[in-house]
């Protein structure tokens, strides 16, 4: 079966590693399916992703070019397309059948393009059912949505095998992602902000924008910049590292994020036996089973506080509980869903 996926952009980000996880289990499961990525742009990641590829022997799985917005390839012979939150693309292919829209996108103004689409698209896709009913509700005269859930691969739940040759005297609480409003990186400043006093614990702060000037006068005006390790994008291979790492320091990590499709940092740290403190939001309540020891309100500062010392204090315990939550992440519900949509 040959796929073809439309995006927009090749960044360090969730689309691209929801790519890859699915190769992944394709190639685990023995499936004969062949994903072509269509980037519009490469914003930097292009390489890593292919040297991903490379890397972990999906070649006959996976492979990424850069399209020519005004020549797309000869559609006709992909069994079907997906495209993924790139509404410039759709008149292109207002004559193909078994289109499909992946949408992907929390940020309200991104997905507004689901307001009027081609007739011709044979159903939205979206990776979780509190996202799906999010888009129901908030758009009519769609076509029919499907769950295609995120699949977790193995090295998340194998972090263990990993060699750490560095180590810290301290715990880390940890916040991985995007430095923006949605993703919440102030409030995850202010949670960080009452554990500034502890001398046990450090902070790990990894995402694009993570070294720049407004980001280290943010962190160094609240005392926080002197015990903060703090990184770039890491490449799609290193993030078992960097989840092993927090593991080993018996770690946590943070998520006070506005909105979400899935989760999928959650859903990786999860697996690899991290504990997490997570915004009591639809898709976070999804991912832990509306656990709320592992749930905070939004803006209430005293509560994450008070969850992270439970956590900090019960961690063995609180991995336990994340870890059989994130048996749902391995590659078993995506297959299903995937052999499902494919057999339309």
């Amino acid at each position: 079966m040959d796929v073809f996926i439309i995006y927009q952009f090749c960044t360090f980000g969730g689309v691209e590693r929801v790519l890859l996880n699915r190769a992944k289990a394709f190639k685990e499961n023995n499936l004969d399916v062949k994903i072509t990525v269509g980037y519009l742009f490469d914003s930097g990641a292009l390489d890593s992703f292919k040297t991903y590829i490379t890397n972990h022997g999906l070649d006959d799985f996976i492979t990424a070019v850069i399209l020519d917005q005004n020549s797309f390839p000869k559609l006709e012979k992909y069994d079907c397309i997906f495209v993924i939150d790139t509404p410039q693309v759709l008149d292109q292919m207002k004559t193909e059948k078994k289109v499909f829209i992946e949408c992907h996108t929390h940020y309200t103004q991104n997905r507004q393009y689901l307001r009027s689409i081609p007739a011709n698209i044979q159903g939205i896709i979206v990776p979780s059912k509190s996202f799906g009913k999010l888009i129901e509700n908030e758009f009519s005269n769609l076509p029919p949505i499907f769950v295609l859930p995120n699949p977790v691969p193995m090295a998340f739940f194998d972090v263990d095998s990993i060699h750490i040759e560095s180590t810290f005297d301290k715990r880390l609480l940890t916040y991985f992602g995007r430095l923006d409003e949605l993703k919440n990186f102030d409030e995850a400043v202010k949670i960080f902000e009452r554990f500034v006093d502890n001398k046990a614990l450090m902070y790990a702060v990894v995402g694009t924008g993570a070294t720049q000037k407004d980001t280290l006068q943010r962190l160094a005006g609240k005392k926080l910049l002197r015990k903060t390790l703090i990184r770039e994008n890491i490449g799609f291979d290193d993030v078992p590292y960097l989840i092993k790492l927090v593991k080993q320091h018996r770690g946590i990590y943070l998520s006070p994020s506005k909105g979400e499709s899935f989760g999928l940092s959650v859903a990786e740290f999860m697996s690899g036996g991290v504990p997490v403190l997570l915004s009591d939001i639809p898709a976070h309540q999804e991912l832990v089973e509306n656990d709320k020891r592992f749930l905070y309100a939004l803006g209430d500062l005293q509560s994450a506080q008070d969850k992270l010392d439970l956590i900090l204090r019960s961690w063995d315990e609180m991995t336990d509980n994340v870890c059989n939550y994130a048996n749902k992440f391995r590659d078993r519900r995506f297959i299903e869903a995937w052999q499902s949509l494919s057999s339309l």
